[in-house]
């Protein structure tokens, strides 16, 4: 076993013991083999111990911890890895052989960057493809910041990075956590990219993004845009677009609210939308949210 892995790959998981397996044997037939997996058990309450502990394999790694959602999980794995390099990959997700000898070759290519993207795609859970991400462009840093289109398994930080800049911890933020760090990254570095296909993310029914009420999203963001405005270097980066990032929250909670028939609420988050960046107001997302609150 290899006491200094280049590689550490930080799965959190809770109550996936039918779907990490697969994700775990995924990355055990990695072409490239200098890595060690850490898998962050965060409380689950089904038969993930049992699971994992059926797989022999001496660059695995299995932790309990006591539920803290997947910020605090992630920064466990984090802070117990030995890797030059961390990906936090997601347990409902797989990685094709190639994800780690091709980051490899982009490390290589650009002298060890702060962090990094590959892409990826989006299968249904009979293997059918649905989607793909691998245009990316030099826009990426700008698109990256209004949108969080990064998948956790395609990005790589390196590990000196994710020491100064661990995952926000707090439960609001849950589903949300990732963009937050990513965002204060990209405020920091360049992000390179590679659009070669590594990993798969699988469009099953328990994803958990599919499944959050309107409240807790609301509260959620809300707890982004705050935590965000507090970093100078956020601020910086968005300059006078941080206005817009903000009312593209609040036309989203638009958007939430209107499907479930709240017009009230619509039209109030409206005001505050078009208050904050009033050409938000021609928006395609602020007006059919409108539409459907009159």
């Amino acid at each position: 076993m290899n006491s200094n892995p280049f590689f550490s790959i930080v799965i959190p998981t809770y109550n996936r013991a039918a779907l990490v397996v697969a994700t775990i044997q995924s990355i055990l037939r990695q072409e490239l083999p200098d890595f060690e997996i850490i898998v962050v058990d965060d409380g689950s309450k089904d038969d993930t111990e049992t699971r994992i502990g059926a797989i022999k394999d001496p660059r695995l790694f299995y932790y309990r911890k006591e539920n803290g959602e997947r910020g605090a999980a992630r920064n466990f794995g984090a802070r117990i890895s030995r890797g030059t390099y961390i990906n936090f990959f997601d347990s409902d997700d797989l990685m094709y052989p190639n994800h780690l000898s091709t980051a490899k070759e982009l490390i290589d290519k650009k002298n060890s960057p702060e962090f990094f993207h590959l892409g990826y795609d989006f299968k249904n859970p009979d293997g059918t493809l649905t989607r793909k991400v691998d245009q990316l462009d030099d826009s990426i840093r700008v698109k990256a910041m209004f949108d969080n289109f990064l998948s956790c398994n395609g990005v790589f930080v390196r590990k000196d990075i994710v020491q100064q800049f661990p995952f926000e911890e707090a439960r609001v933020l849950a589903s949300a956590e990732d963009w937050e760090l990513w965002i204060r990254l990209l405020s920091r570095y360049q992000l390179q990219y590679s659009n070669t296909i590594t990993s798969t993310v699988v469009n099953h029914d328990q994803r958990s993004l599919r499944t959050i009420p309107t409240e807790k999203i609301i509260a959620r963001d809300t707890f982004l845009v705050e935590a965000l405005a507090k970093d100078d270097a956020v601020r910086s980066a968005f300059g006078k677009k941080w206005n817009k990032f903000v009312a593209e929250r609040y036309t989203f909670f638009m958007l939430c609210l209107a499907e479930d028939g709240r017009k009230s609420e619509v039209r109030k988050w409206a005001i505050k939308a078009a208050s904050v960046y009033p050409t938000i107001a021609f928006s395609s997302r602020f007006l059919a949210s409108l539409k459907r609150a009159f």
